[in-house]
């Protein structure tokens, strides 16, 4: 029988024996871990004070802090109102249109962004909005730190889907990994894959904003009244900016939620207030008349040489304004001179020489101190207030009528019958003529113009001795042509002087209103004017010495005109020129029925030439065309012909 064998002993080691700990060190392995649970406890306790927190005193401002992470409020834009002319043609509408932004951090690379840069140049390719555009500022706007940039305004829609559509594979797949050999064709499994994450930002690199683009249909007719809009669509210039706020209507808004980037969520549209469209203005210009004024009078400044010209029509019988232009050559535009064609018509003031001297026969008529045959010895010269002042030809004594000294223009006539009126007559004239004031017209920039100020109390009056040698023959006073078509709109209106209006009507939510006809302001009597429009006729008159006036020229066949020709030293380094003058013709027509008056002015045109042949030249073209475009009958009888001398000795 064998019997089981007993089991071994562990032979005892040195080196694995175990050694009893000390009391000391059981101690310190005590402190230890009390230690450490109190640093736990202490760290729970932060916990629970935050949790505290958040739960109880700051619970409504992170609720608070992720509602504005998730809620946006939108924008919703009002259509901006349109400008039309008195036969509502279009001068500026709006379109919807696109602005592209983009958001920089959100491409992959600079080989993706110069992709896209490509993509957008090639589709807006000869369009409004490839202005300014190029490769290296789109990139280098692609490439920033911002979080949105604006990349290309004025951007169709079509253009802006069609740019979207190149740009998404570009976005969500990148670019090859490696490029292909020549003839294999790269497959989708060869391109870059991004998660649905990376997708969603990656479509957000490139994005359209609304921005209504403005259109311009008869850009360069009456572009400087109608004016113009800046990228943000508010107006900069002309009836675009005086109207602005009436023209932009009120935005109205929409509450959504977005996602991280930024981009409404479908389906959480709340608290939307509509937008109201602006309002459309219809102003009082005939596009065909300003177009055809704009022509003349180019072809006048240019082929007479002139430093540029102003042209002003207006309805004798209400004050609306049919064309209103100013045409500066490109040689004679500097860094600080208006744009080719401008609003110096209401803005830039001239001396307008003679054709101010309808205040002053004005005035003796109305004072009944002369009738149009009251015949009067006429010198070569007349001193006034110690200056000496001349007609424009050589001659001695000689007897005219009233109607002549009007007609020729005679400088020293004039100022004999202003001396017969008076100072303070003359100027209560003049100051109801409105010079010396802004018209009110519908237009940023009007000038009041330069009158004088005169006053009975020598400490309080500007009039020295010499002004009243000058004003009375139309220097030393300034003008805009708004405020010269004035004076003869008063004349041809029976009197009574009217503002000047640009704007007929307005239209909002379908509903038009006409301008209401604003009040006229009496200067006149009828009886005076109609004496004036009977003399001012003889202005055109022709033939002989004692029958023709300073502007044949300006005659039309067919209907009377009336007006005056103006030749105006230039006021230059502080002293007038001999050489420097700005030629000026204002009238109306038909005189015997005034429907029209027509102002025009022309700065240092070429040679010697006066009013009588350079801008009443240009009133005949442009009121010949104006009595066939509006369709005026003729005048019934030829005007009478006046003497303007009585004799020719002297």
């Amino acid at each position: 029988m064998v019997s089981a064998p007993k089991p071994r002993k562990k032979p005892k080691s040195v080196r694995g024996r175990r050694v009893r700990k000390s009391a000391a060190a059981r101690v310190n392995h005590k402190a230890r871990g009390r230690t450490a649970l109190v640093v736990m406890l202490a760290l729970l306790g932060v916990g629970l004070t935050k949790l505290v927190l958040i739960q109880t005193v700051d619970a409504a401002a992170y609720a608070a802090a992720g509602e504005n992470q998730r809620e946006r409020t939108i924008d919703l834009p009002a259509q901006r109102g349109s400008i039309t002319d008195r036969n509502g043609v279009q001068l500026a509408f709006s379109v919807e249109g696109r602005r592209l932004a983009v958001r920089p951090t959100l491409f992959a690379d600079d080989r993706q962004r110069g992709a896209v840069a490509d993509v957008i140049l090639s589709t807006l390719a000869d369009s409004a909005a490839a202005k300014g555009l190029t490769r290296a500022g789109l990139i280098k706007k692609m490439s920033g730190t911002k979080k949105y940039v604006y990349v290309a305004d004025k951007v169709m829609p079509a253009q802006s889907d069609a740019i979207l559509e190149k740009v998404r594979p570009l976005l969500l797949y990148g670019f090859p990994k490696t490029e292909a050999e020549p003839g294999q064709k790269v497959t989708q499994q060869d391109r870059l894959h991004l998660s649905i994450t990376a997708k969603d930002k990656a479509l957000n690199a490139l994005v359209p904003d609304r921005q209504d683009v403005r259109e311009y249909p008869n850009a360069g007719i009456a572009t400087s009244v109608v004016g113009t809009t800046g990228w943000d669509g508010r107006g900069l210039s002309g009836i675009e900016n005086r109207y602005d706020a009436t023209l932009a209507g009120t935005p109205g808004s929409r509450d959504v939620d977005v996602d991280t980037q930024g981009t409404p969520i479908p389906g959480t549209v709340r608290g939307e207030t509509p937008a109201t469209d602006g309002t459309s203005i219809q102003l009082t210009l005939d596009t065909d008349v300003q177009y055809r004024a704009q022509q003349v009078l180019q072809q006048y400044v240019t082929e007479m040489g002139a430093h540029g010209g102003n042209v002003m029509i207006e309805e004798t019988k209400t004050g609306k304004i049919v064309a209103g232009a100013s045409y500066t050559p490109k040689q004679f535009l500097t860094d600080k001179s208006p744009a080719e064609w401008s609003n110096q018509w209401i803005a830039d003031p001239i001396e307008p020489g003679s054709v101010n001297k309808v205040v002053t026969f004005a005035a003796a008529l109305q004072k009944r101190l002369i009738t149009p045959n009251t015949v009067l010895s006429v010198d070569g010269q007349i001193t006034t207030g110690g200056i000496t002042v001349g007609d424009a030809w050589s001659h001695g004594p000689v007897d005219m009528t009233a109607t002549g000294i009007l007609a020729k223009s005679s400088n020293v006539g004039t100022l004999m019958l202003a001396n017969e009126v008076g100072v303070k007559d003359y100027y209560s004239m003049i100051t109801k003529f409105g010079i010396g004031k802004k018209t009110g017209i519908q237009l940023s920039g009007e000038s009041p113009g330069r009158l004088p100020v005169w006053s009975a109390d020598p400490a309080k009056s500007q009039w020295t001795a010499s002004t009243f040698a000058n004003v009375p023959i139309g220097q030393g006073v300034s003008m805009t042509m708004v405020q010269l078509a004035a004076v003869y709109q008063t004349i041809a209106n029976d009197g009574v002087r009217l503002p000047p209006s640009l704007v007929q009507a307005t239209t909002t939510d379908g509903t038009t209103t006409e301008t209401p006809a604003a009040a006229g302001t009496r200067v006149i009597d009828a009886t005076t004017a109609k004496t004036l429009r009977s003399m001012l006729t003889a202005t055109v008159q022709d033939g002989d010495m004692a029958h023709r006036g300073t502007a044949p020229a300006a005659a039309i066949t067919g209907y009377q005109v009336a007006g005056k020709t103006g030749t105006a030293q230039q006021f230059v380094d502080g002293k007038y020129s001999d050489s420097m003058y700005t030629t000026t013709f204002a009238g109306f027509l038909p005189a015997d029925n005034p429907q029209y008056v027509v102002v025009i002015s022309l700065d240092r045109p070429g040679g010697d030439r006066e009013g009588g042949t350079s801008a009443a030249p240009m009133f005949h073209d442009l009121g010949a065309y104006l009595m066939d475009a509006m369709n005026v009958p003729p005048s019934a009888e030829a005007a009478p012909v006046r003497d303007l001398y009585v004799n020719l000795g002297g």
